[in-house]
Protein backbone atom coordinates (compact mmCIF):
# COMPACT_ATOMS: atom_id res chain seq x y z
CA UNK A 1 0.00 0.00 0.00
CA UNK A 2 2.80 2.47 1.27
CA UNK A 3 3.94 2.54 -2.54
CA UNK A 4 0.42 4.05 -3.88
CA UNK A 5 0.73 6.51 -0.89
CA UNK A 6 1.35 9.44 -3.43
CA UNK A 7 3.28 13.23 -2.10
CA UNK A 8 0.46 15.16 -2.31
CA UNK A 9 -1.77 12.85 -0.49
CA UNK A 10 0.85 13.25 2.42
CA UNK A 11 0.77 17.02 1.68
CA UNK A 12 -3.14 17.16 2.36
CA UNK A 13 -3.02 15.01 5.37
CA UNK A 14 0.00 17.09 6.38
CA UNK A 15 -2.53 20.15 6.64
CA UNK A 16 -4.59 18.66 8.29
CA UNK A 17 -2.66 17.81 11.28
CA UNK A 18 -1.21 21.25 11.14
CA UNK A 19 -4.53 22.28 12.39
CA UNK A 20 -5.42 19.75 14.87
CA UNK A 21 -1.55 20.00 16.46
CA UNK A 22 -1.73 23.85 16.88
CA UNK A 23 -2.41 23.27 20.81
CA UNK A 24 -0.07 20.09 21.07
CA UNK A 25 2.26 20.88 24.34
CA UNK A 26 5.57 20.05 22.56
CA UNK A 27 5.04 22.62 19.48
CA UNK A 28 3.93 25.22 21.99
CA UNK A 29 7.25 24.64 23.45
CA UNK A 30 8.81 24.52 20.01
CA UNK A 31 7.47 27.78 18.51
CA UNK A 32 5.76 30.32 20.15
CA UNK A 33 4.52 32.39 17.71
CA UNK A 34 1.74 30.49 16.25
CA UNK A 35 2.77 31.52 12.54
CA UNK A 36 6.00 29.82 13.37
CA UNK A 37 4.57 26.81 14.64
CA UNK A 38 2.03 26.31 11.18
CA UNK A 39 4.94 25.84 9.20
CA UNK A 40 7.13 23.57 12.21
CA UNK A 41 3.93 21.52 12.42
CA UNK A 42 3.43 21.36 8.76
CA UNK A 43 7.16 20.60 7.70
CA UNK A 44 7.67 18.21 10.63
CA UNK A 45 4.57 15.89 9.85
CA UNK A 46 5.10 15.49 6.19
CA UNK A 47 8.44 14.66 6.78
CA UNK A 48 7.32 12.15 9.29
CA UNK A 49 4.77 10.88 6.83
CA UNK A 50 7.44 10.52 4.06
CA UNK A 51 9.64 8.70 5.89
CA UNK A 52 6.90 6.76 7.20
CA UNK A 53 5.62 5.64 3.63
CA UNK A 54 8.97 4.53 2.58
CA UNK A 55 9.78 2.41 6.08
CA UNK A 56 6.83 0.07 5.69
CA UNK A 57 4.71 1.89 8.39
CA UNK A 58 1.20 0.91 8.31
CA UNK A 59 -1.35 3.83 7.46
CA UNK A 60 -4.53 3.31 8.43
CA UNK A 61 -6.78 6.42 6.37
CA UNK A 62 -10.44 7.53 7.36
CA UNK A 63 -12.65 6.67 4.23
CA UNK A 64 -13.80 10.30 4.58
CA UNK A 65 -10.70 12.11 4.48
CA UNK A 66 -11.17 13.38 7.86
CA UNK A 67 -8.16 11.77 9.47
CA UNK A 68 -5.03 9.34 9.68
CA UNK A 69 -3.07 6.61 11.94
CA UNK A 70 0.22 5.71 11.60
CA UNK A 71 1.40 2.93 13.38
CA UNK A 72 5.47 2.61 13.71
CA UNK A 73 6.66 -0.76 14.73
CA UNK A 74 8.33 0.30 18.01
CA UNK A 75 11.64 -1.14 16.84
CA UNK A 76 12.06 1.02 14.23
CA UNK A 77 13.19 4.56 15.28
CA UNK A 78 13.05 7.72 13.92
CA UNK A 79 16.03 8.93 12.62
CA UNK A 80 16.85 12.71 11.81
CA UNK A 81 18.80 11.59 8.30
CA UNK A 82 15.80 9.65 7.31
CA UNK A 83 14.00 13.49 7.13
CA UNK A 84 16.88 13.85 4.23
CA UNK A 85 15.24 11.98 1.83
CA UNK A 86 12.10 13.61 2.14
CA UNK A 87 11.05 15.84 -1.31
CA UNK A 88 10.39 18.43 0.96
CA UNK A 89 13.74 18.30 3.01
CA UNK A 90 14.95 22.31 2.37
CA UNK A 91 11.70 23.17 4.85
CA UNK A 92 14.63 21.52 7.18
CA UNK A 93 17.14 24.20 6.68
CA UNK A 94 15.00 27.23 7.39
CA UNK A 95 13.00 25.46 10.05
CA UNK A 96 16.41 23.18 11.31
CA UNK A 97 16.57 25.33 14.63
CA UNK A 98 13.02 24.25 15.59
CA UNK A 99 13.31 20.49 14.30
CA UNK A 100 16.25 20.09 16.34
CA UNK A 101 14.29 21.24 19.26
CA UNK A 102 11.15 18.79 18.40
CA UNK A 103 14.12 16.12 18.08
CA UNK A 104 15.54 17.19 21.49
CA UNK A 105 12.27 17.00 23.29
CA UNK A 106 10.42 13.62 21.21
CA UNK A 107 14.18 12.15 21.33
CA UNK A 108 13.59 11.37 24.95
CA UNK A 109 10.44 9.40 25.07
CA UNK A 110 11.24 5.45 24.98
CA UNK A 111 8.30 3.80 24.29
CA UNK A 112 10.33 0.48 23.41
CA UNK A 113 11.30 0.31 27.20
CA UNK A 114 7.73 0.80 28.41
CA UNK A 115 5.63 -1.30 25.90
CA UNK A 116 8.15 -4.08 24.62
CA UNK A 117 9.49 -5.47 21.62
CA UNK A 118 6.39 -6.69 19.85
CA UNK A 119 4.46 -3.77 19.49
CA UNK A 120 3.49 -0.90 17.21
CA UNK A 121 3.25 3.09 18.50
CA UNK A 122 0.75 5.35 17.05
CA UNK A 123 3.23 7.97 15.07
CA UNK A 124 0.98 10.05 14.88
CA UNK A 125 -3.17 10.20 14.70
CA UNK A 126 -4.65 13.17 13.79
CA UNK A 127 -8.50 14.03 12.91
CA UNK A 128 -9.35 17.65 11.46
CA UNK A 129 -10.68 19.94 13.44
CA UNK A 130 -14.52 20.05 12.30
CA UNK A 131 -14.59 16.01 12.27
CA UNK A 132 -13.23 16.12 15.92
CA UNK A 133 -15.26 14.38 18.43
CA UNK A 134 -16.95 12.42 16.23
CA UNK A 135 -15.71 8.99 16.50
CA UNK A 136 -13.47 9.36 13.33
CA UNK A 137 -10.24 8.70 15.75
CA UNK A 138 -11.63 5.83 17.47
CA UNK A 139 -12.77 4.49 14.58
CA UNK A 140 -9.04 4.42 12.97
CA UNK A 141 -7.72 3.04 16.45
CA UNK A 142 -11.07 0.28 16.19
CA UNK A 143 -9.58 -0.67 12.74
CA UNK A 144 -5.79 -1.15 13.69
CA UNK A 145 -6.68 -3.31 17.04
CA UNK A 146 -8.57 -5.36 15.03
CA UNK A 147 -5.39 -5.77 12.63
CA UNK A 148 -2.77 -5.61 14.69
CA UNK A 149 -4.03 -7.30 18.41
CA UNK A 150 -4.68 -10.26 16.74
CA UNK A 151 -1.03 -10.96 15.91
CA UNK A 152 -0.05 -11.09 19.40
CA UNK A 153 0.89 -7.44 19.30
CA UNK A 154 0.29 -4.46 21.47
CA UNK A 155 -0.40 -0.70 20.34
CA UNK A 156 1.07 2.21 22.47
CA UNK A 157 1.61 5.36 22.17
CA UNK A 158 2.61 8.90 24.21
CA UNK A 159 1.05 11.93 24.37
CA UNK A 160 2.14 15.11 26.25
CA UNK A 161 -1.23 16.65 26.47
CA UNK A 162 -3.01 15.79 29.53
CA UNK A 163 -6.49 15.95 28.08
CA UNK A 164 -5.60 13.40 25.85
CA UNK A 165 -5.33 10.51 28.32
CA UNK A 166 -8.80 10.46 29.14
CA UNK A 167 -10.21 10.39 25.36
CA UNK A 168 -6.91 7.19 24.85
CA UNK A 169 -8.68 5.36 28.01
CA UNK A 170 -12.33 5.40 26.22
CA UNK A 171 -10.74 3.72 23.44
CA UNK A 172 -9.37 1.13 25.28
CA UNK A 173 -5.96 2.63 26.11
CA UNK A 174 -4.70 2.13 29.89
CA UNK A 175 -2.05 4.20 31.06
CA UNK A 176 1.36 2.53 32.10
CA UNK A 177 3.36 5.73 32.86
CA UNK A 178 3.43 9.00 33.23
CA UNK A 179 6.50 10.86 33.13
CA UNK A 180 7.59 14.77 33.79
CA UNK A 181 10.71 15.99 32.32
CA UNK A 182 11.93 19.12 34.28
CA UNK A 183 14.24 20.79 31.32
CA UNK A 184 11.44 20.92 28.89
CA UNK A 185 8.35 21.39 31.65
CA UNK A 186 6.82 18.58 29.68
CA UNK A 187 4.58 15.72 31.05
CA UNK A 188 4.88 12.49 29.24
CA UNK A 189 2.36 9.82 29.33
CA UNK A 190 2.63 5.92 27.96
CA UNK A 191 -0.41 4.23 27.48
CA UNK A 192 -1.37 0.66 25.65
CA UNK A 193 -4.16 -1.36 24.33
CA UNK A 194 -3.88 -5.23 24.29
Amino acid sequence: MADIITNETLKKYAEIATDAFMEDPVYQKVAKDEKKRRQVIYHGVLIRLYDSRNNGDLFYFDEEGRGLLVLRDVNRELQFSEFLKCPNFMALFVLLPYVLKLFSIIGKFDNKAILGDKSYVVSPIFVSKEHQRKGVASGLIKRAVADIIPQGYKIGLDTQNPANVEKYEKMGFKLLKEEFHEEDQIYNYYMSIE
